[in-house]
């Protein structure tokens, strides 16, 4: 082969990398329609709502008392709420509509290692959450609740919050300056959960606390905070 047939053939080649082998950007289309269902608290919901705010996502925010989730109970695909409809077809597990909603949102990375950097963070915030959930509504007895409190206190949330703050590095968010799901959902925890136990305290964190402070003061969850929360 000569030199001009070799340059030829090398063109094709990288012609056919760039529009078939080459990594692509995933682009996500927001659907027609969605609608959040959730009771009125912030409880398992209030992540999904704050993304898709964030990412000034329309939205439906269908909030229900107790009668009117008794009722939809039966048609929902887990017989739970939160649950989240896309142009019709209804879906379950609030951390996977939380994450679809990251991704409409512009706040799910692309990069596969910056995802399992996010992962790791919000998986950290899940197994708070779950403590204080179980805590909160599934510990009557008030001995084991305080036994189980003081744990968390002293033990799980300081463990857990000394390993998010490393994760910090160059800020003011765990991606540097992209805020993700994960940065709002250590801001969830900590001002729709952790600070109704008495005695917990942000003071020895202080690049959580900064990353908390931008979280509130962005635009879009501002306006979304000022609509909801008294």
């Amino acid at each position: 082969m000569n030199q001009f047939g070799l340059v030829a053939v090398t063109a094709v080649l990288v012609a056919l990398y760039h529009n078939y082998l080459a990594p692509q950007p995933t682009v996500w289309m927001a659907p027609a329609q969605l609608k959040l269902t959730y009771f009125a608290g912030p409880g398992r919901a209030e992540l999904s709502r704050l993304i898709l705010s964030a990412g000034n996502v329309s939205f439906e925010d269908e909030r229900l008392d107790r009668d009117s989730f008794l009722k939809l109970k039966p048609t929902l695909p887990l017989g739970q709420v939160p649950v989240l409809e896309v142009d019709g077809t209804t879906y379950s597990q609030s951390m996977a509509i939380a994450r679809y909603a990251a991704k409409l949102s512009g706040l799910y990375p692309q990069d596969p290692l910056e995802c399992l950097r996010v992962d790791m963070a919000s998986e950290s915030v899940v197994d708070v959450k779950t403590l204080v959930t179980e805590i909160t509504y599934r510990t009557p007895e008030e001995a084991a609740k305080a036994e189980k409190t003081k744990k968390l206190l002293e033990e799980s949330v300081p463990k857990t919050l000394k390993l998010l703050e490393s994760f910090v590095h160059q800020g003011p968010f765990f991606l540097g300056d992209k805020m993700t799901y994960a940065d709002l959902q250590l801001f969830d925890m900590v001002k729709n959960a952790l600070v109704n136990f008495d005695g917990f305290s942000m003071d020895t964190y202080p690049k959580l606390t900064a990353l908390v402070s931008k979280v509130e003061g962005n635009a879009n969850v501002a306006a979304y905070l000022a609509k909801h929360q008294k």
